[in-house]
């Protein structure tokens, strides 16, 4: 089978060009170029050079200027330029590419890695698509021919189409990520004798933790962090119907009442799944620092004081989703000049070891940092280097000395 560039005119050439940075985009968004070998890719082409009698196998993402191998078996090295690489004719059609005998091949006889190590005679590859975009292929190679039969040809598809799961599984990642950050508090306007600061890293793509705070009429800041137990899709789909709730149902003077409102709103659904709610909501006074909050079930929330002392703000009620006629109270404090109010989720927490020394290293950093946002993203920053499994969310409220 022999392989000649299609000619162009000046417009399929603009036609092209623009149908090329639509791929690119799709390919960039997917943020897998460069990464790490995975098992989930790296078992798939052991499995094609088993298969297929072939001493190399690979994936492939076509960028720009080069091929890249996500996945690799066979070869040493980690990307060729794309004018030499067999994957860049595959892509342009939505079909098995078959090169059977590259040498005496009018266009491929020239290609490098065909005059040169590892000499490819066989090539067969398969197209990879996410959202309509052909981004690479997975191919199998060979220095010397092979005939490949139907049946192998459909177990090749297969095995691409395996493939595609898996990437658009990623895509799917990325927009829940998206989506994810999407939900999360825009940053407030700067206030007068306070600092603000708050993050929420999920588990996976996305997660059960959300935080959210806004100014009131009455000179307020209302702070809410909240904690569906469990992580993932299921508890990411709970935790968007809290937050919904959070930002419909009115706000009254009475934070019990709104607690209340807001937990008879969730209840059939915490109930048909099983799922309950932590969560800390508190309204501040910007003029006194007088904090009034509900604490349902985090327990989690302490008052960082100046003198290197702090206080535990306790809970004041079970969970949403709990019991359906739960009760809680409200709590008290006061934000005195040069205090901090932190608040986080257990899986902060349980990144420092779930003890008590973890609760004093937390309140020591975020009191020993000037600037509370570089305290808060220090904190979370090593959430990357740990192992833990859980949503990591923390969101801290600083009264300047001087106010």
């Amino acid at each position: 089978m022999s392989h000649t560039p299609d000619s162009e005119t000046p417009r399929s050439r603009l036609a092209h060009a623009s149908a090329e940075e639509a791929r690119l985009r799709v390919l960039h968004d997917l943020h897998i170029l460069d990464t790490a070998p995975e098992d989930r890719f790296d078992r798939l082409t052991q499995l094609c050079t088993m298969l297929f009698d072939v001493p190399i196998a690979a994936i492939t993402l076509i960028d720009r200027d080069r091929q890249w191998f996500k996945s690799k078996q066979g070869l040493d090295i980690e990307s060729t330029p794309r004018q030499d690489a067999f994957c860049d004719v595959t892509i342009r059609k939505s079909e098995l590419f078959v090169m059977d005998h590259a040498s005496t091949d009018p266009f491929f006889s020239q290609n490098r890695f065909v005059k040169g190590d590892p000499n490819i005679e066989f090539y067969a590859g398969f197209p990879l698509e996410v959202q309509g975009q052909r981004l690479g292929a997975l191919c199998i190679m060979d220095n010397r021919t092979h005939t490949l039969s139907p049946e192998q040809a459909v177990t090749l598809q297969d095995l691409a189409e395996w493939v595609q799961v898996e990437l658009q599984r990623d895509e799917e990642r990325v927009r829940a990520t998206e989506i994810h950050h999407a939900l999360m508090p825009l940053p407030l306007a700067p206030i007068d004798g306070y600092q603000v600061a708050g993050i929420c890293v999920p588990s996976s793509a996305v997660g059960g933790d959300f935080f959210t705070w806004s100014r009131t009429d009455t000179d307020s800041l209302n702070v809410t962090l909240a904690d569906v137990m469990g992580k993932g899709v299921a508890a990411a789909v709970i935790m968007a119907s809290v937050r919904a709730a959070l930002m419909t149902i009115t706000r009254g003077p009475s934070l019990v009442a709104s607690i209340t409102d807001i937990a008879d709103a969730l209840l059939e659904s915490l109930e048909r799944t099983g799922a309950y709610v932590t969560l800390f909501d508190a309204r501040i006074s910007l003029d006194t620092g007088d904090i009034e909050y509900v604490d349902a079930g985090l327990g989690l929330a302490v008052i960082a004081h100046e003198d290197g002392t702090f206080s535990r703000l306790e809970t004041r009620g079970l969970p949403l989703g709990v019991v359906a006629d739960a009760q809680w109270l409200v709590g008290r404090a006061k934000l005195e000049p040069g205090d901090t109010l932190i608040v986080i989720s257990d899986g902060l927490w349980e990144v420092f070891g779930g003890d008590v020394a973890a609760r004093d290293e937390i309140i020591n950093r975020v009191r020993s940092n000037e600037v509370l946002d570089d305290a808060v993203r220090s904190l979370v920053s090593e959430t990357r280097e740990s192992e833990t499994r859980d949503d990591v969310t923390i969101v801290a409220v600083r009264r300047d000395r001087s106010k």
